[in-house]
């Protein structure tokens, strides 16, 4: 036996009603989607981190809970969930395993994208497949790329801009950036393309409230949910994408830079 098919055997034993794991067999895949997505925060964190025995150990977890939803289901089992995923690449790299041509990186992509579109000819947006659950930076950068494959992102994100306000209150508590700045035409090195810091809206500013801008108050907190703030926020994210910078990395950067000074002295 090999560790992957011990594994199976030690999920099967915590899933036995008779003897098992009480916790493991009150699971469901939809009381288990939390543990999927904190596994895979882990996993990211030890890449980030350079440390190859905290990455063996946090793909360990990943696999764990591969296996354990395998474990759970009544109509597949772990060796589908693998030839899926086999045939699935198999598929999408005609040029390895067919007589498709693909000598570049650019050349790699086209025709794995071919191969996608075949299999998912059913989908009627380019915006089917991505996951609403996705935090909403990294959901804005996927529908993103998705637009820039179709061709038309800047002129999708300027419209956004253009109905929260036209760019009018610009400058102001939660402005929304000149609707010019997002969309086509605007590259690196033009003026204005990403906001500075100081564009950044205050944390303690009181929302525009005016015409246009949608503000509501949640909760017992009084959190602010300012539309007019978010679009800003995206519209940086498209002018950074533009630039040829990484949003989610840059902010991961900044976050880590965050907790280190806030550690400072602890």
């Amino acid at each position: 036996m090999t560790a992957v098919s011990d594994l199976v055997t030690v999920v099967d034993r915590l899933l036995d009603p008779a003897g098992g794991c009480v916790w493991n067999r009150a699971q469901t895949h939809a009381s288990l989607a939390r543990y999927a997505v904190e596994e895979s925060y882990e996993l990211v964190d030890a890449i980030d981190s350079g440390d190859d025995d905290e990455l063996r150990e946090e793909l360990g977890d990943v696999l764990y809970q591969v296996v354990l939803h395998a474990g759970l289901a009544e109509s597949f089992d772990l060796e589908d969930v693998a030839a899926g995923a086999r045939d699935k690449m198999v598929r999408r790299h005609p040029h390895v395993f067919g007589d498709e041509r693909a000598d570049t990186v650019e050349d790699v992509v086209r025709v794995w994208r071919a191969a996608k579109a075949a299999e998912k000819s059913s989908r009627r947006s380019v915006f089917d497949g991505v996951p609403r659950a996705m935090p909403p930076m990294e959901r804005a950068v996927k529908l993103l790329e998705r637009l820039e494959e179709r061709g038309d992102s800047d002129a999708v994100v300027a419209s956004v801009v253009a109905a929260a306000g036209a760019g009018a209150r610009s400058g102001g508590a939660g402005g929304v950036p000149d609707a010019g700045a997002a969309g086509a035409g605007a590259r690196p090195g033009a003026a204005g393309a990403v906001p500075d810091a100081g564009a950044v809206p205050d944390a303690g500013a009181v929302p525009d409230t005016g015409p246009g801008r949608d503000v509501r108050v949640e909760g017992a907190g009084g959190a602010v949910v300012d539309a007019g703030w978010g679009t800003a926020v995206l519209a940086m994210i498209a002018e950074a994408r533009g630039t040829g910078i990484d949003p989610i990395a840059s902010l991961r950067a900044a976050v880590a830079e965050l907790e280190a000074a806030g550690r400072v002295g602890e």
